[in-house]
């Protein structure tokens, strides 16, 4: 290989400090992929942003400081990035350089961008980290994405995107094997069987309304998994971290749980399907927050699939979708994708 190449990690970010939660909340709120308001009113998204982040800044805080006081969300893209490059390196793919490049804090795909060309690259392949496509969160990425090529007078038409992987075998054999793992765990401390709850990050139904293939991506991402447990465990699949006051797609995983209970099931086991990385979502929503809720009705065993993050398994599945990119093909050593 000749050219130089960099991988660009596509991630949300998140707040690095406490003092960083409200200017988060102001641009996640500003973005017009996640907050969607008519033409005629669009103009109030800027004061709207604002307005929203001088409100729930102290709450957010409060949440963060249950899990250290900033995300990990940084941090871990940044360890994807650096072990996916060595993990291409170990398979000969040498002149790839790795990159992070998150939507609502720095570095932004621009600086990512900035930073792969300083470094020599000259072709381009950026790499979701949200395995089902959702505009709310792909899109925004992708958003992020264009504004980087043109602040680095680039064409968007000339770099590579993978937006979407979770068809992919090797992906949904990992996820099987930290299910078996957990449930193999909880089933060892509790008499009863374990529940899984599979809860996905929820969207307002507008989305769905309007054809993001999100949810559709999900269902079939459950049913692929749930074939390879064997045998298949009682599961639900639910929908959590609501944000805003319109109708989102249901059953939200709070009101699963408590129906759970309801019914008498003791034993959970929660995976959080949409996520890759650890971040608020799973350290604080599901970790605390619905863990109380859980054992308020009656659950005696809660316990999380734990997240892919920077460990192994997930290096060696983005390995293998970059290897199976096109921009590799006909590279030595490259193989192409195996997907459901």
């Amino acid at each position: 290989m000749s050219a130089r190449i960099a991988v660009l990690l596509l991630q949300m970010g998140g707040p690095r400090s406490l003092g960083e939660v409200e200017e988060y909340i102001r641009v996640l709120f500003s973005d017009a992929d996640l907050v969607r308001l008519p033409a005629p009113v669009s103009w109030f998204r800027a004061p709207l942003a604002r307005l929203v982040a001088k409100r729930r800044a102290p709450a957010v805080r409060r949440q963060y400081q249950h899990i250290g006081g900033a995300s990990p969300n940084n941090r871990i893209t940044e360890e994807q990035a650096d072990a996916l490059q060595r993990a291409l390196h170990a398979r000969g793919f040498d002149q790839v350089l790795c990159f992070a490049a998150m939507t609502y804090t720095p570095p932004s795909a621009g600086d990512a961008l900035r930073s792969a060309r300083a470094a020599g690259c000259t072709q381009f392949l950026a790499v979701s980290l949200f395995p089902h496509y959702c505009s709310a969160s792909t899109g925004a990425s992708i958003s992020d994405l264009h504004r980087g090529c043109e602040a680095n007078e680039l064409a968007f038409e000339d770099l590579w995107l993978l937006d979407r992987w979770s068809d992919d075998c090797a992906y949904l054999d990992a996820m099987a094997q930290r299910c078996r793992t957990t449930l193999a765990e909880a089933a060892t401390a509790h008499p009863d069987p374990p529940h899984l709850v599979i809860s996905a990050h929820g969207i307002p139904e507008s989305y769905v309304q309007r054809g993001d293939p999100y949810l559709d991506e999900i269902r079939a991402c459950v049913e692929n998994l749930i074939k390879r447990l064997r045998p298949a465990p009682a599961y639900s699949l639910c929908f959590q971290s609501r944000a805003t006051p319109v109708k989102w797609v249901q059953p939200a995983t709070d009101a699963t749980l408590q129906r759970l209970g309801a019914e008498g099931v003791r034993n959970v086991v929660v995976l959080p399907i949409s996520f890759v990385n650890d971040h608020i979502e799973t350290l604080y929503e599901i970790d605390m927050l619905l863990s109380d809720v859980a054992r308020a009705c009656g659950v005696d065993c809660y316990r999380r699939v734990p997240s892919f993050n920077a460990d192994a398994d997930l290096i060696g599945i983005l390995a293998g979708l970059v290897a199976g990119s096109p921009l590799f093909h006909g590279v030595s050593g490259s193989a192409p994708p195996n997907h459901e």
